[in-house]
């Protein structure tokens, strides 16, 4: 128990430092942008405001893993990461795009619940529910159902006992839960259930 207690510390203070860290160069970046601008080097005033806005993007990274919730009853939390896709993930029209995962297993089933925000990754609920109105393009059955209030669309295929369900929260949030050897589907809306929405709402 003592040395639990004593690697949570270590990684309680590992992220403050993390925070502080990320913070000190986005202000840094901030300052040297407005001085690259006043001596008209504009170029190098893009980059410098480029990186802040990817220091940025990894502390809310670090804000947005708050949210993974806790295991429900029955369940196991295995894990849970954040990340920012940063300046890279401009390729895909997603640059500074954020998103957090949770993994956890209940018997012999295993869920991921990833929350995502901004880019395609954050649009992705809404152009779930779009292929669904259409139908047949997955081998999934395909249903819209409501998750605490939110639209969401739910996939289920009987022959591999696999599902995803995709809740669209905001127009730039997205949650996306994925279980693998299902019983049913419900399981998968349990999890969902246990994120808190509308705090995620105001928050980002």
């Amino acid at each position: 128990m003592k040395r639990i207690i004593i690697l949570l510390l270590i990684t309680v203070t590992s992220l403050a430092l993390f925070a502080e860290s990320a913070k000190s160069e986005a202000i840094g970046s901030l300052d040297t942008a407005k001085s690259m601008i006043q001596s008209g080097k504009y170029l190098k005033a893009q980059e410098e405001l480029n990186y802040a806005q990817a220091k940025i993007s990894e502390l809310l990274a670090e804000d947005l893993i708050k949210y993974i919730p806790d295991a429900p009853a029955g369940f196991t939390q295995e894990d849970k990461t954040s990340q920012s896709l940063g300046q890279a993930g401009a390729i895909i029209g997603s640059a500074n795009a954020i998103a957090a995962t949770g993994t956890y297993s209940k018997d012999d089933m295993s869920f991921d619940l990833t929350i995502a925000v901004g880019g395609l990754p954050g649009k992705t609920g809404g152009l779930m529910g779009l292929a669904a109105m259409f139908g047949g393009m997955t081998d999934m059955k395909t249903k819209t159902i409501r998750v605490k209030g939110y639209n969401a669309t739910l996939e289920y295929d009987d022959d591999d006992e696999s599902g995803t369900l995709t809740i669209k929260v905001g127009e730039n949030i997205t949650v996306l839960v994925t279980g693998e050897n299902l019983v049913d589907a419900d399981a998968m809306k349990t999890l969902a259930e246990k994120v808190d929405f509308d705090s995620l709402l105001k928050a980002f």
